[in-house]
């Protein structure tokens, strides 16, 4: 039985795969000792939880060993959206991945701009309709994330049509059967991520600083502009 310890540290990572089925990305995953053995966590703090990936995974580890020679995608909520802390991040190696409960206000969607600009690659995750008000933030992304999970095929080919005008890559998410997958691949998704592939696992490493927690505590102060 595995048990945390305050000298270890965990870091969940599931891949994201081409049409090929070779690998392109990881997705990082908050992780801790608690759930470890359910490959799962209980998220109560989604900023929290984020700073704590980023501690883990180009802090206490290396990119390299995190993330080998892929780009990491990140999720990214309100609270680090407009934290400075996201432009310490290399974006040579991270995709901002834009939560689905982000508003797309215009101060949102000028900070996303603006995050493009420097050349940070975002995605958008967790899609299920092609709203309209999402539009700016669409043009913006590169990477445009549809869950497809529970979704009617018709609804989904509608959907992809819609989206497809806007000229990005299509990422199908939670992707549980080969029939999932060569749908998906027949709609002209470019991506691929979910349980039919790999579930995420999950990387335990000794800590290397003592202060992790710390600098966890600093990274949440700097995410609420203390």
């Amino acid at each position: 039985m595995i048990k945390e310890s305050h000298s270890q540290l965990f870091l969940g990572r599931q891949p994201i795969l081409g049409r090929d089925q070779q690998l392109s990305a990881y997705e990082l995953l908050f992780r801790d000792g608690s759930g470890v053995l359910l490959n799962r966590a209980e998220v109560l703090n989604p900023t929290h939880a984020t700073a704590t990936v980023i501690a883990n995974a180009f802090t206490e580890m290396t990119a390299s060993d995190a993330l080998g020679s892929y780009r990491g995608f990140i999720n990214i909520d309100d609270g680090l959206l407009f934290s400075d802390l996201i432009e310490a991040l290399p974006k040579e190696r991270v995709v901002l991945e834009i939560l689905e409960n982000i508003k797309p206000t215009p101060e949102v969607i000028a900070r996303c701009q603006e995050l493009s600009d420097q050349g940070f690659i975002l995605a958008m995750d967790d899609i299920v309709h092609a709203n309209a008000a999402y539009r700016p933030l669409f043009e913006l992304a590169s990477i445009i994330k549809v869950d497809i999970m529970n979704m009617d095929t018709d609804f989904l080919r509608t959907l992809v049509l819609r989206l497809k005008k806007y000229g990005k890559q299509l990422l199908a998410e939670k992707v549980e059967t080969l029939k999932q997958f060569n749908y998906c691949k027949r709609l002209g998704f470019d991506l691929f991520q979910g349980y039919y592939f790999a579930k995420p696992t999950i990387i335990i490493s000794k800590k290397i600083n003592a202060s992790r927690m710390v600098l966890v505590h600093l990274l949440g102060l700097l995410i609420n502009d203390a």
